[in-house]
């Protein structure tokens, strides 16, 4: 398990969930305000979403961002989402635990998405103040057809359990995603072409659609800013 590196004005946090121990970083303010949970995408880490964190912090609310199970700073194995919603529901069991958290928020980016929406079809109605999910796949077997990365369809093959390629879906699970829930999607990413996110959108019961025309796979400065605004909007914050 890789030293996650330190990151000024973050705190660095350990959770120990048993079979697995996760690392991270918490940005906490001094008011009782939402706490984001941010969730890094595929080949990343924690570290990778502190920019995302540091524009969270700037509207006064908390951040929290974790490396997921396999990741540098995190232990076990990755399984892209198998592990995901018993992990990510522990973490927020965490955050709710926090004396100046109110509802939390979750916000994942490609791999973190999925993971995202996993773990938040396993709240409860009210648990979430809501979900955004960023340049996320939501079904496997076209994702691994449509994606131009044939990096990524090697992953997969070495990854996935047969049974995942249902049940590590989003999509499979959309009926439970009653949350208030954002989904993103870039005109230019080739990485997870928009359409995942479209029919993500369509079947889950509270979501919204925001197309980025310009937005590759990675969001740039102005696309976050952005998808964190409309964000808070559509769940009153």
């Amino acid at each position: 398990m890789n030293r996650l590196p330190d990151i000024a004005g973050a705190l660095r946090i350990t959770l120990d969930l048993d079979e697995v121990e996760l690392g991270g970083y918490a940005w906490w303010g001094e008011s009782r305000a939402p706490a984001f949970l941010l969730l890094h995408g595929w080949g990343e880490d924690a570290s990778t979403m502190a920019p995302v964190a540091q524009r969270v912090r700037s509207r006064a609310w908390h951040a929290v961002s974790i490396s997921m199970r396999g990741w540098r700073g995190s232990s076990g194995a990755d399984d892209y989402g198998l592990s995901a919603a018993r992990d990510i529901g522990a973490v927020l069991a965490w955050m709710r635990r926090q004396p100046l958290a109110s509802s939390p928020v979750l916000v994942g980016f490609s791999m973190g998405g999925l993971m995202a929406s996993l773990a938040a079809a396993e709240q409860e109605p009210g648990e979430l103040a809501g979900i955004t999910v960023v340049s996320a796949p939501s079904e496997l077997t076209s994702f691994y057809r449509d994606t131009a990365f044939g990096g990524v369809r090697r992953y997969l093959d070495a990854t996935l359990q047969p049974a995942q390629w249902r049940e590590s879906s989003p999509l499979t699970h959309s009926s439970r995603l009653v949350h208030p829930m954002v989904v993103v999607t870039g005109g230019q990413d080739v990485m997870t072409p928009p359409e995942q996110g479209l029919r993500l959108a369509e079947s889950a019961p509270n979501a919204r659609h925001i197309h980025r025309d310009l937005m590759g796979h990675h969001p740039s400065e102005q696309d976050w800013e952005h998808i964190l605004t409309e964000s808070a909007r559509t769940f009153g914050l």
